[in-house]
């Protein structure tokens, strides 16, 4: 290769001056007017572009966030009345079921056909586990049940009660929740008849389709629905748990507000606190028949995430907005000065050795002719380079490796002919050589007798290894790696020494080889004789690679 190839050459030095007197030169005139012209434009453009998509992105903002939280507490809300409607229906159903018990006085009928109207009732409305039936005195006079025994004229006094006493003043009696066995929901719904002597029935509903209703409620990912009686206790919830401990649902704001009956105590766009006091938008809905509220909440942090999330798009509609007027900047300025500067920098870097720089100018004018002079002239001494350091590259790989091949050769037919009729040099010196070509850490080579592998040589083993191996036979455990030579007569890779079933299962040989003398990876290759499998040349490494 020739010496103006070197950027310290006096040929490599003159290169830039190809492009033109001045062009080379840092100090050439109009340089500064260049660099306060190209930072002109690209202010101009970030400018232009950012103020006008700030603007519109902060007006968007401001109407769009009080949009937003309206629209999802008006969601909020309908999420909560069709709950409270669902409800409502329920309980409503089971009214219209009772009505027909009602009709007649206790006169009129068999006692019989009143316990086959009961029962009927059981089938036809799940949601009822027990229905009694008392008579215009009060007294109890058939009860039947899912889960106790049926009574007839058990004559349990119910006059003072106020399942009766209600139920005869309003038609209808709600019993406050309880829980039976401290797990399901109940009720007791109470219907007078439309006579004096038609008797009251009280059935006991159980409410576990109210809390299912309540957990199927989604709202958001982390927003849930709840029940509150009219007294502020938690009736039904999500969480179980929290209506079984009768929590008190009244000391937070948006249920106080919900229980007095009064939207000017509580505006339902601002913001409110939950049990644990996270900060939530809620909606409430009443349900009628029972003088319950069901509520529904949704985390801020999440009702405000699509707010959060078009911030941050706009954020990166101005950042890429930015980039591109920058961008544009740069290009009508290097529209103007890019050509001659292109030259300048491409005939720097070829003279200093780049010789894949390419100068890429289309003014269609001499400038062009001049580029495309330099890149004739780059591209030829990139392949003359290139040729030459594949050529080398080879020769040196060729070389190196035909002098490895003969100095293991030579040690080889060194230590045969200084030990004549010795195998065990020959052995250690081979075995020293595959080690140190495979980059292992020790090696050793085993003979096999057909039952058992013995040490014939080792070399750099750990002396705790060697002493645990010393004139010690071996039985290859059936999984180990030295077994599977013995099967396949075939080379046997092991990458990790310690998650084979072999090392898993305790056999001690490979625990020794691993545990004791710290080898991970293992190459085994059979020694043969003709068919026969006669030893194995081991190397071993103390990483996994």
């Amino acid at each position: 290769m020739s010496l103006p190839l070197h950027p310290d050459t006096p040929q490599a030095r003159t290169l830039p001056s190809a492009a033109g007197d001045g062009v080379a030169s840092g100090t050439m005139p109009g340089q500064g007017i260049r660099t306060r012209l190209f930072a002109k434009y690209v202010a101009l453009f970030v400018a232009v572009v950012a103020i006008a998509l700030l603007a519109n992105g902060l007006f968007e903002v401001v109407f769009y966030y009080g949009e937003h939280k309206a629209a999802l507490i008006r969601v909020q809300h309908e999420q909560a009345e069709a709950a409270a409607a669902k409800i409502g229906q329920f309980v409503k159903e089971i009214e219209s079921q009772l009505g027909w018990t009602t009709q007649l006085p206790w006169s009129v009928g068999s006692l019989e056909q009143r316990r086959f109207d009961a029962l009927r009732l059981l089938r036809q409305v799940p949601a009822v586990t027990e229905l009694a039936q008392v008579d215009a005195t009060g007294k109890e006079r058939l009860r039947v049940s899912r889960l106790a025994m049926d009574a007839t004229d058990s004559g349990i006094d119910l006059s003072e009660d106020p399942k009766f006493t209600e139920a005869v003043a309003h038609k209808v009696y709600y019993g406050p929740v309880y829980f039976r066995r401290e797990s399901e929901p109940y009720m007791t719904l109470a219907q007078a008849g439309s006579r004096k002597d038609a008797g009251v029935t009280i059935a006991e509903v159980n409410l576990k389709l109210i809390w299912d209703v309540v957990s199927q409620i989604k709202v958001g990912e982390h927003g849930h629905a709840y029940v509150v009686g009219p007294e502020g206790r938690l009736i039904a919830h999500p969480d179980i748990s929290l209506v079984l401990r009768n929590t008190d649902m009244s000391g937070l704001t948006q249920v106080r507000a919900a229980l007095a009956g009064g939207s000017a105590a509580f505006d339902p766009l601002s913001e409110a606190r939950n049990l644990q006091g996270q900060t939530v938008l809620t909606a409430s809905a009443p349900i009628a028949p029972l003088h319950w509220t069901m509520f529904v909440e949704l985390p801020v942090e999440e009702a405000y995430a699509t707010l959060y999330a078009a911030l941050e798009r706009l954020a990166f509609v101005l950042l890429a907005a930015s980039i591109f007027a920058v961008l544009a900047g740069i290009f009508l300025a290097r529209r103007m000065v890019g050509p001659i500067q292109a030259l300048r920098s491409g005939a720097e870097r070829i003279g200093s050795g780049d010789f894949s720089q390419r100068i890429s100018i289309r003014t269609g004018d001499e400038l062009e002719g001049l580029a495309d002079q330099f890149n004739d002239m780059g591209e030829r001494l990139q392949e003359s380079y290139a040729d030459l350091e594949k050529k080398v590259e080879v020769r040196t790989a060729e070389l190196t490796e035909s002098l490895e091949q003969q100095t293991a050769t030579s040690e080889v037919l060194q230590v045969i002919s200084s030990s004549p009729g010795e195998l065990a040099p020959v052995f250690h010196k081979m075995l020293e050589n595959a080690t140190r070509v495979c980059g292992a850490s020790f090696g050793v080579m085993n003979l096999w007798d057909g039952e058992n592998f013995t040490i014939a040589a080792d070399y750099n083993v750990p002396p705790a290894f060697a002493a645990s191996r010393k004139d010690m036979a071996i039985r290859p455990h059936p999984e180990s790696a030295l077994a599977v030579v013995v099967r396949t007569r075939q080379v046997v890779h092991v990458h990790d020494v310690q998650q084979t079933p072999a090392y898993l299962a305790g056999g001690p040989t490979i625990r020794g080889i691993s545990d004791v003398a710290g080898a991970r990876t293992i190459v085994i290759v059979p020694m043969m004789r003709e068919s026969e499998l006669i030893g194995t040349v081991a190397v071993y490494r103390k990483e996994v690679r």
